[in-house]
């Protein structure tokens, strides 16, 4: 016997290498020999176990001794970072020369410049009469500057003397006035003492006349003490006239002096306030808080009025900001929190950004580029810094795309699409040679998409040509658009690295889409239409066999395999659309595999099938496979060769 045996469809082999008897006796002997083969193989396994911990010891000490002979080796860390530095300083050199050679053809183009423009600004100094030098031109600026500067001083110095003046009229009119008052207060006293001397007088003849009648030295009596109470009387008042008089020039002098020293500490408070307010404004945060205003230079001294004029305005343009203390130590707390980090940031590339307290106000200059920059400065410098590296990249992106994108990958776009045509072109010969059995004729169209990249329309017959025939229009019209569809894919996706953004940008398979047509009364009409069920399944599978069809074909080996897989094949389909779907794979040498839970194949559209029924049932672990072959006119059971 050789072993065999067979339950159903069921069947194997198995046989022994040598007998084997059955009793008490036999299994001893057999326990025993298995017993001592298991201590020789035991023995044997010790043995192996010993000679591998030998090799293990051997091994553990060749590992210390090479790990000592590691630790020895000096280590290459420095001679990896020569190199990598050394390849660093190659593409900085590289990058240097190639930037050296655009700044002397810059220079070049610049020198020519300066020519052109030093012949136009000669012409134009002799028209206008003014020195073509530039230091005689700086020496007519300063002199204009300074011209502008004794006006500007000029006018609030004028002001000054004219106000000096009026107030020095005024307190010499009041001297005068007091002076006048003076006087007429002297004729009046004057006046008094003749009129007392001649009281005198009349008293010396009342005396020498003392034997006159009563009546008459009476009547005299009277007119003597009426005049000496009225001189008395006009002394009085001329007296206090001149008291008043006197009080009032020493109030005129006092307020004269009181003008005079008033006006040189204003004066000096503006002056003091005008030198403050320029050191503020010096220090750059003057720009920074007042954008709108045009701030004068701080190396020339400010006039008054043009300063109080410029605080007026800073002051109405910062009124709605609020000077609480609340907000300055907010501010203060924050602008040296963000100090920091520009500090850390400037750090980082070599600059430097140092904090200094000027009068109670925090002033940041940075040190960029070997100079020192306020921060309105450094925005200046970085922005000339930024577009000079802009025009560096863009000139670096003109010499990529030119070398890149158009001889390259639009070579590339070229030559792609025009595969994709013939491709196009092969299956729909593959479907021209291939009619179908219901007589029905069906194209494909690549087409533009709906959705397709503005300008495409424009560049999409320049992809077709061949890129030696483009004109230098051409050649700008296709940059622009591929210069496009990478800026549109960045801005979409700025995550994104470059390589998936171009692969994405560049993708001329989202440009374009597939159209099926369908040739009706007399003319190719969209397939889309209304039609049977059979008829649509047609449209959906004849386009995809025919792909399937045109790609295997390229093998260029008619006996290679065109292998279809199809799981549930043709759900929801009629039968007689099944039939043809199936005919057309066969009219197509498709070499199909297909799944279903109800199709059979057996159609006499199809010439040959090979089938296997799958059954199972409940509780048993195994799947009963029933082998069937269709030849294109009966379906037969077959049997299968046991193995």
């Amino acid at each position: 016997m050789d072993g065999r045996w067979s339950n159903g469809v069921l069947s194997g082999a198995w046989r022994k290498d040598q007998a084997g008897y059955i009793g008490e006796g036999a299994r001893e002997a057999a326990r025993r020999a298995r017993i001592e083969q298991l201590e020789r193989e035991l023995d044997a396994e010790r043995a192996a176990i010993e000679r591998l911990d030998a090799d293990l010891a051997d091994i553990a000490a060749r590992q210390n001794r090479l790990a000592d002979e590691h630790r020895r080796v000096p280590p290459d860390g420095g001679v990896r970072e020569a190199h990598t530095k050394a390849a660093e300083r190659r593409d900085q050199l590289a990058l240097a020369r190639t930037d050296h050679a655009e700044a002397v053809a810059k220079l070049q183009q610049r020198q020519g410049e300066l020519a052109a423009a030093q012949a136009q600004a000669a012409e134009f100094a002799a028209d206008v009469g003014l020195p073509a030098d530039t230091e005689e031109l700086a020496a007519v600026r300063d002199g204009l500057g300074a011209y502008r500067v004794a006006l500007a001083a000029l006018w609030p110095a004028a002001e000054a003397a004219h106000a000096a003046i009026r107030a020095a009229a005024d307190a010499e009119t009041e001297l005068a006035d007091s002076r006048q008052l003076l006087l007429e207060a002297s004729e009046r006293a004057a006046e008094a003492r003749e009129a007392a001397g001649a009281a005198a007088t009349t008293y010396q003849e009342l005396l020498a006349t003392v034997g006159t009648a009563v009546e008459e030295l009476q009547r005299r009596l009277a007119e003597v003490t009426g005049a000496l109470g009225r001189l008395k009387t006009s002394e009085r008042d001329a007296r206090q006239r001149e008291q008043a008089a006197l009080e009032a020039r020493g109030k005129a002098d006092g307020k004269q002096g009181e003008l005079r020293t008033q006006v040189e500490e204003a004066a000096r408070l503006r002056d003091d306030a005008v030198r403050g307010f320029q050191a503020f404004a010096a220090t750059g945060l003057l720009r920074v808080a007042a954008t709108s205003l045009e701030i004068p230079g701080t190396d020339q001294p400010w006039a008054a009025t043009p300063t109080v004029v410029l605080a007026r305005a800073v002051n109405a343009e910062l009124d709605s900001v609020d000077d609480g203390d609340g907000p300055w130590d907010r501010i203060q707390k924050r602008v040296t929190e963000e100090h920091k980090m520009l500090a850390d940031a400037m750090a980082r590339y070599g600059h430097s950004a140092g904090l200094t307290l000027s009068e109670g106000v925090i002033v940041i200059d940075v040190i960029f580029q070997g100079r020192s920059h306020d921060l309105p400065g450094l925005a200046d410098a970085l922005a000339a810094e930024v577009e000079q590296r802009t025009a560096l990249l863009s000139a670096r992106e003109r010499e990529i795309l030119e070398n890149h994108l158009l001889n390259e990958v639009a070579g590339t776009l070229q030559e792609l699409i025009s595969a994709a045509e013939a491709e196009v072109r092969q299956m729909n010969d593959e479907l021209q040679s291939r009619p179908t059995s219901t007589g029905m004729k069906l194209r494909l169209i690549w087409q533009q998409a709906r959705n397709a990249p503005e300008g495409l329309d424009r560049v999409r017959l320049k992809l077709r040509q061949t890129i030696d025939a483009w004109s230098a229009a051409d050649r700008a019209l296709v940059g622009a658009f591929l210069q496009q569809r990478i800026a549109a894919e960045h801005a979409d996706n700025p995550a994104a690295g470059w390589a998936e953004a171009l692969t994405s940008a560049l993708d001329y398979r989202g440009w374009h889409e597939f159209a099926i047509q369908r040739y009706a009364d007399g003319q190719w009409r969209p397939a889309t239409g209304p039609a049977s069920g059979g008829e649509r399944a047609l449209v959906v599978s004849v386009p995809l066999f025919a792909a399937a069809s045109s790609h295997y074909k390229s093998a260029g080996n008619p006996h290679a395999p065109r292998l279809i897989a199809l799981d549930e094949a043709f759900a929801g389909v009629d039968d007689d659309s099944r039939a043809k779907c199936l005919g057309l794979l066969a009219t197509f040498d498709m070499d199909v595999v297909m799944t279903s839970e109800r199709e059979w194949g057996c159609y006499p559209q199809v010439p040959g099938l090979g089938i296997c029924q799958l059954s199972r049932q409940d509780g048993i672990d195994a799947v009963l496979v029933t082998p069937w072959r269709w030849d294109g006119r009966e379906r037969r059971r077959t049997e299968r060769t046991p193995v």
